[in-house]
């Protein structure tokens, strides 16, 4: 389900009305049983069904639970947004990591400005790897998401980028990509995370 394009000589939905009928229909599949995500963007809402696999959770949560169990002052929130209003953007990452103190002042509840964020990490899902690869690499370092970690099962692989740019025009993260193989220590931001026992995909 998406929004229709606006017009540009029509007036044009505001992003906090986007974000209400976002909620909404969250709200809605959920009091229905279904798990969705609402993304927006380009003034559209996208909602994607969602059907994670035992290995996609598990290594959500292993990710979450090795983190706070090295940093107390560490929120690991899955299932959480991130966005930034003036740009329009919001989308869901499988596992958003902030400080303590980021997250004790924050003012609302819908979702986690991006530069607030210190980590988004995202498991790729074999029906729809290009969520991950192509339209969030592209939107995160746009929303200022300082670190962006990137683990595919599939191939048994992480990437993490940094250093979001958007100065040529074209957002990008510009720190070369750090790649790593299930089993290495990732460093995702200021932690580290063992990755030997996260499952892969089985074919």
């Amino acid at each position: 389900m998406s929004a229709q394009p606006v017009e540009s000589i029509k007036p044009t939905v505001t992003y906090q009305q986007l974000s209400e009928y976002a909620e909404a229909f969250v709200d809605l599949a959920d009091g229905q049983g279904h798990l969705v995500r609402a993304d927006i963007a380009n003034q559209e809402i996208t909602v994607h069904m969602m059907s994670p696999s035992n290995a996609h959770g598990e290594i959500v949560m292993e990710v979450g639970f090795q983190i706070r169990s090295q940093d107390r002052d560490a929120v690991a929130l899955v299932e959480n947004r991130v966005h930034r209003p003036d740009l329009g953007l919001c989308r869901t990452a499988d596992l958003l990591v902030l400080t303590r103190e980021v997250r004790d002042q924050q003012e609302e509840e819908f979702g986690t400005l991006g530069p607030d964020a210190s980590v988004a990490v995202e498991v790729v899902s074999p029906s729809n790897p290009k969520n991950d690869h192509i339209t969030k690499l592209r939107d995160y370092p746009r929303m200022g998401v300082p670190v962006y970690v990137i683990i595919d099962p599939r191939d048994g692989t992480i990437t993490v980028h940094s250093g979001p740019d958007t100065s040529g025009g074209v957002p990008r993260y510009a720190d070369t990509p750090l790649r790593y193989k299930f089993g290495d220590t990732v460093q995702m931001g200021q932690w580290s995370v063992e990755t030997g026992k996260f499952p892969r995909y089985r074919s």
